[in-house]
C-alpha cells in the first residue's frame, strides 16, 4: 500500500478546527496541539466528512 501525505481536519473540544498534512503511516502515532486551548488532539478527533450518495437517474433516450 502506498504511504499517502493527506490533509486531515481534526475538531477540539473547544470547537476549534485544525488541519494538519499527515502521512496514512503515522496516522495513529500523531498528535497535536490546538492553536486555542492548548488540548493534545490526536486520531480520536478526525473529522470525518460523510458524503450523501444519490442514485443516477437515466433519462429515456432514443433506441434503448
Amino acid at each position: 500500500m502506498n504511504n499517502k501525505l493527506i490533509q486531515r481536519n481534526y475538531i477540539c473540544k473547544c470547537g476549534a478546527e485544525l488541519k494538519e498534512l499527515v502521512w496514512d503511516n503515522d496516522i495513529q502515532k500523531k498528535k497535536f496541539k490546538c492553536n486555542e486551548c492548548d488540548t493534545q488532539l490526536g486520531f480520536k478527533d478526525i473529522k470525518i466528512n460523510n458524503s450523501v450518495s444519490a442514485p443516477a437517474i437515466r433519462t429515456p433516450t432514443k433506441n434503448r
